[in-house]
């Protein structure tokens, strides 16, 4: 006879196809809201309570180790996943402690305009305490923070550079920048159509906390009061670009009820690659002169972790610690480009940029790094020099801000 059909009974537990795991951010810490979760396309979810118990020394004929007692219940875990654009943008946002911002700040140059909006390059100018400044109209400055960093294109000026500034909106008002930034002669006129836009997310003060859901059976695992500790993205030769999400939490409970009211759609962004999908590197705008190997960029909270109290096992709080910034970069040895800023303690932007492949992607910059333990070992006979140097991000002196993210279009 002809069979059809499947066979019932032939998995030995729940399969990891159908076991999905989705997010939504917390108004109140450790409480799972209602409403909307986002569900997250990923590789790996180890999420999973951690129990601290301890055993008191009681002294007794028998010897053995006394009852133990359950001191505390927090969760920990991590989840992975390919960089995809739109994908983790709230986990990026999570342990930045920022929003994205709808439509980031920006100025067009149009002389023509009522009023114009014009913009001057004066180069090691006196008065700035011999930065470089773009001068404009205050009013086209009403919107840019203190500090920040900045996208700066003028085509017709051949200028496309990330560069770190300071805002001088009280005499002579402008951008400040290092000396040597802006590769143009000194009071050249910004042409009509150039743009200085603002970084689409910098870091800040925000805390947020999620509640994570993961489908397991016939019931839902809630981590509630999770927040995002660590986010690595690594562009390596011959791999997509990875992404790997370090999670802290107060509590897991299992509910039989779906607590959403919606499930979002998927993002559906072209994973990104580091063959078409990688733009480059750019350390204080100079392009190391070899192929990039491979960059890891690594956001985290430094001194962060749980609060517990008595009377419950949960974390009662969660500590965000300070943001912090590294990056880590190879590529072949083929100048002392690299080793020479190191020598001279030069500091700067360095950015990393990736795409998908509709042209959608990210440009990661750190507004102030600074080279550390620049490397170029003699790994063996007939082997390529591979230099490696790292970057740690500082803050902008006297004013903050040391990591911002761009959103590309192109």
């Amino acid at each position: 006879m002809t069979y059809s059909g499947p066979s019932t009974g032939v998995s030995a537990g729940q399969d990891t196809n159908l076991s999905g795991v989705d997010y939504a951010l917390e108004p109140i810490f450790g409480q799972a809201p209602s409403g909307q979760y986002t569900p997250l396309r990923f590789t790996s979810a180890t999420l999973a309570p951690q129990d601290s118990e301890s055993a008191p020394d009681e002294i007794n004929a028998i010897p053995e180790v006394a009852q133990s007692v359950l001191t505390s219940q927090a969760t920990s875990g991590s989840v992975g996943g390919i960089l995809s654009a739109g994908t983790f943008d709230d986990m990026l946002a999570g342990v930045m402690g920022a929003d994205w911002s709808v439509t980031p700040p920006s100025v067009t140059i149009n002389s023509k305009a009522t009023p114009a909006v014009t913009g001057t390059v004066h180069l090691k100018n006196s008065y700035h305490s011999g930065r470089d400044i773009i001068t404009m109209p205050s009013s086209a400055l009403v919107n840019f923070p203190t500090s920040g960093i900045v996208h700066v294109v003028d085509s017709a000026n051949n200028i496309d550079v990330f560069s770190a500034y300071i805002l001088n909106n009280i005499s002579n008002p402008g951008l400040e920048f290092v000396p040597g930034t802006l590769p143009i002669a000194d009071a050249t006129a910004l042409s009509d159509g150039a743009t200085i836009t603002l970084a689409d997310i910098q870091n800040s003060a925000v805390g947020k906390t999620f509640t994570f859901r993961k489908k397991l059976l016939d019931q839902w695992e809630l981590y509630t009061g999770t927040m995002v500790n660590q986010v690595q993205i690594q562009l390596q030769q011959g791999q997509p670009a990875t992404v790997d999400i370090d999670l802290l939490g107060s509590a897991m409970s299992l509910s039989q009820i779906d607590v959403a009211t919606s499930v979002a759609a998927r993002t559906s962004s072209p994973l990104i690659d580091t063959v078409t999908g990688w733009q480059g590197m750019s350390i204080f705008g100079q392009i190391p002169e070899g192929c990039m190997r491979s960059a890891t960029i690594t956001l985290s909270r430094d001194g962060s972790g749980q609060d517990f109290g008595m009377g419950h096992t949960g974390a009662c709080g969660m500590r965000f610690g300070s943001f912090k910034c590294a990056i880590e970069a190879e590529y072949f040895f083929k100048s002392y480009d690299q080793f020479k800023a190191w020598s001279a303690g030069k500091t700067g932007p360095v950015t990393i940029s990736v795409q998908g492949s509709d042209g959608v992607g990210y440009v990661f910059a750190a507004l102030n790094g600074v080279i550390r333990n620049p490397k170029s070992p003699i790994s063996g006979k007939n082997q390529t020099v591979v230099a490696t140097v790292s970057v740690t991000c500082n803050p902008m002196p006297g004013v903050g801000g040391t990591f911002a993210i761009f959103r590309t279009n192109s």
